[in-house]
């Protein structure tokens, strides 16, 4: 008896497991390439099903082409192919679905790389793709010779021939990739949403391929938004590849896919989407959008303000009268107010009314710098140490203040970076904790304590843009530079000359390596780890495409305006200033000038991190100039 119920039992067990196998391995998956839609299209289309709704960055590297996007998507990670080889699609004699051009294409872009790549294709298996379209999407499901093993190379726009062969098509394989186009027509908007109505149990990827021109604005050319159906969540996207809600990025689909249709994974860089629950989650797309619009208004205007400045400040020093340093000094603490009313204000939604955000944002800041004008207290010093309170604040307890900022609102638009600190933020951060704690220093007498302050400041910046919270290496090796070198002057008391700050860089490295060699090991890996996985997985050619693409961005920074004549302008302000009969450069002024070089030399934005270390350290040298004895 006990011999027929342990058979039984083993019996049911290997019943669950092949059952759950066969589902895992059986979920089918529909992708559908459109031409281009807009919010108020998918709200038509799925107003009557549930379905996660978000937005992703069609930016891939160049040449920027719809083969570009596609293979990027087969690949798993951002590449560029010309479009020129592309000659459109026949069946061979096994009724094979053919590229042709493909085989180009691919050697491209693997002789560019140095290395064989994966595709979505041959992950899946040739046969377990099928296609229906007519056009270079047919990319993302081909195998290594350009072929799928099922599909159609043409499309009615009939609801039942699309069901039908919809039906046909899954029945043989996992995942179908459907090519549709709008055209800008209420008919084939209508049909979709028949089409969708029929699709049952299915999981189904909707992303188009370009922006359409009325929400493209000038700011805007390659977030669009997607719609992802997984059984009956309704809610908004996401995944680990953004950390933000509403967002994914290009390389999560085709680990979406895999997932799926029970592929293993490979090369590709990307994460599983998930859905969180959002009642109405288009009202709540549609409120992203808008944020993010008004904030890349904001972001220009107030970046204008600050270069602008810059250039006053330099002609204004050309002249030589020094009568003007006055109102020098009262644009620069208007900058540097300013700042903490934009932190300040990044607790509040009034960006979605940009008049009124500005109105507010520059009577106070205004009111502000007209009350501090004049009194005793150094306002550089009271307001760094404000702004600093709040960046650290934001960092460890509400990112979304300092994502809701100016300076630190993170370009959804450009699709580099979703979480974690800018370099624009990064460089504020780091001026303003020098210039802070320069200011409470004058305040101590204990000179133990003062340096307890002095360890706490510095480490506390390297935490702050370490991979679990700022997520900005380059920001996190500029910390760790300054943290030695204000621990080498103010808590060794020792002179800063090239040798030490040789040795304190190569400390730094040492602390660097560390820190990367923990976040190895953590469940979210920094920028830096996923680029030493994908340098160790796709060779050299991953390190020349990110020397490329760092340098390339560093120089167009560098020598393109503003940011061009912005930092000419603050260089010959430093240069005039020093002429200055009493002016004096002290240790503060040393370190401040090689933190903003540094910044400048390790990341592909520095140009910004140095334009705002500078303005912090010229606003003092002028505060000095006005008040020796301070």
């Amino acid at each position: 008896m006990k011999k027929s119920l342990i058979i039984i039992m083993l019996i049911l067990s290997l019943l669950l497991t092949i059952s759950n196998r066969s589902y895992a391995m059986d979920k089918k998956s529909i992708m559908i390439i459109l031409d281009e839609w807009d919010l108020d299209d998918v709200s038509e289309v799925f107003s009557d099903r549930r379905h996660g709704v978000g937005f992703m960055n069609l930016k891939t590297r160049r040449p920027y082409s719809p083969e570009s996007l596609y293979f990027s998507i087969a690949m798993g990670r951002k590449v560029g192919v010309e479009s020129g080889y592309y000659r459109g699609l026949y069946r061979d004699v096994d009724d094979r679905i053919n590229i042709i051009g493909f085989r180009d294409m691919l050697d491209g872009i693997c002789d560019l790389n140095n290395m064989d790549i994966e595709l979505l294709g041959n992950k899946l298996g040739n046969e377990a793709i099928s296609y229906i379209g007519n056009d270079s999407s047919a990319i993302i499901g081909a195998d290594a010779r350009g072929r799928i093993g099922n599909g159609e190379i043409e499309l009615i726009y009939d609801l039942e021939w699309l069901v039908k062969n919809t039906n046909d098509h899954l029945a043989e394989s996992k995942l179908l990739i459907l090519s549709y186009d709008i055209d800008g027509r209420k008919e084939r908007l209508d049909l979709l949403k028949y089409y969708m109505g029929e699709l049952e149990g299915i999981s189904i990827l909707v992303i188009p391929k370009s922006v359409p021109v009325h929400t493209q604005y000038i700011i805007n050319r390659n977030l669009v938004p997607i719609v992802y159906i997984d059984e009956y969540k309704n809610g908004v996207i996401q995944s680990l590849s953004t950390n933000r809600r509403g967002f994914i990025t290009l390389e999560d689909i085709s680990v979406e896919l895999l997932a799926n249709g029970g592929g293993e994974r490979g090369l590709e860089i990307g994460n599983t989407i998930d859905i969180v629950e959002e009642e109405d989650n288009i009202f709540f797309a549609k409120a992203i959008m808008k944020r993010i619009i008004n904030l890349m208004l904001i972001v220009y205007l107030f970046h204008g303000l600050v270069y602008i400045v810059q250039v006053y400040s330099a002609y204004q020093l050309l002249r030589g009268e020094r009568e003007r340093f006055q109102d020098i000094h009262f644009y620069n603490n208007i900058i540097i107010i300013n700042i903490f009313i934009s932190l300040l204000m990044g607790a509040s939604n009034l960006h979605i009314n940009i008049a009124l955000y500005l109105f507010i944002n520059l009577l106070t800041t205004y009111l502000i710098t007209v009350f501090m004008m004049g009194r005793a207290v150094n306002p550089i010093g009271l307001f760094a140490t404000l702004t600093y309170m709040l960046i650290i604040f934001g960092i460890f307890l509400e990112p979304e203040i300092i994502y809701n900022s100016y300076i630190g609102f993170n370009n959804l638009c450009y699709g580099v970076r979703y979480y974690g600190l800018n370099n624009g933020i990064m460089g504020v951060l780091l001026s303003t904790s020098i210039i802070s704690y320069l200011f409470i220093r004058e305040l101590i007498s204990n000179r133990y304590v003062d340096r307890i302050i002095c360890f706490c400041y510095f480490m506390l910046n390297i935490i702050a843009l370490s991979a679990n919270y700022g997520a900005n290496t380059g920001g996190f090796l500029t910390a760790t530079i300054l943290f030695l070198m204000m621990l080498y002057v103010y808590i060794l008391d020792r002179k800063l000359n090239i040798g030490s700050i040789f040795i304190l860089a190569s400390i730094g490295l040492s602390i660097f390596i560390t820190n990367m060699y923990f976040d190895y090991f953590s469940s979210e890996k920094s920028h830096a780890i996923d680029f030493l996985l994908r340098l160790k997985t796709f060779g050299i050619g991953e390190l020349v495409h990110m020397y490329r693409n760092k340098i390339g961005e560093l120089i167009k920074l560098t020598i393109l305006p503003p940011f061009s004549v912005t930092i000419i302008a603050q260089i010959y302000s430093l240069y005039r200033l020093s002429k200055l009969k009493g002016m004096v450069y002290t240790r503060e002024f040393n370190i401040m000038l090689t933190i903003g070089i540094t910044a400048f030399l390790l990341n592909d934005t520095g140009a910004i991190s140095f334009i705002f270390i500078m303005h912090y350290l010229l606003s003092l040298q002028i505060y000095h100039s006005l008040s020796p004895s301070s």
